[in-house]
């Protein structure tokens, strides 16, 4: 298992997180996305989609395009940004599809689009879980 360190976490506080498992022809449909970063799909399998810490942050159940919930008139290059999470402020992260499915963020404020610091979705998560987003 990729992620037996989340899980252990979820597992020793369940009332820490509030995750909730996919379904396959959910994760099958993601996987379908050409490129689409496979830790990502694999974090999907083993862990889900829920909550971080009340209100932490929230990973979806699936990718949200990302004009779905910003102004893209404000900001065209939004669209070619897919969502699996956000912060509970206002402010997403994602994958920027035109640029080799970079990890990004989403500035609420300006909509800006700035790169992570994180090259891979599992380092990302780990962040997450351990708080230092």
């Amino acid at each position: 298992m990729v992620y037996k360190d989340i899980l252990k976490k979820i597992h020793d506080a369940p009332t820490d997180y509030d995750f909730s498992k996919l379904t396959e022809s959910i994760i099958d449909e993601e996987s379908m996305l050409n490129g689409i970063p496979q830790d990502y799909i694999i974090f999907l399998k083993e862990v889900g989609y829920g909550s971080v810490s009340n209100a932490y942050f929230m990973f979806y159940g699936g990718l949200i395009e990302a004009d779905e919930i910003y102004d893209a008139d404000e900001n065209p290059e939004i669209k070619t940004v897919l969502l699996f999470g956000d912060n509970f402020t206002g402010d997403a992260i994602g994958f920027q599809t035109t640029n080799n499915w970079e990890i990004v963020e989403i500035w609420h404020e300006d909509l800006s689009i700035v790169p992570r610091d994180e090259t891979s979705f599992k380092e990302l998560a780990q962040s997450i879980f351990a708080k230092e987003l």
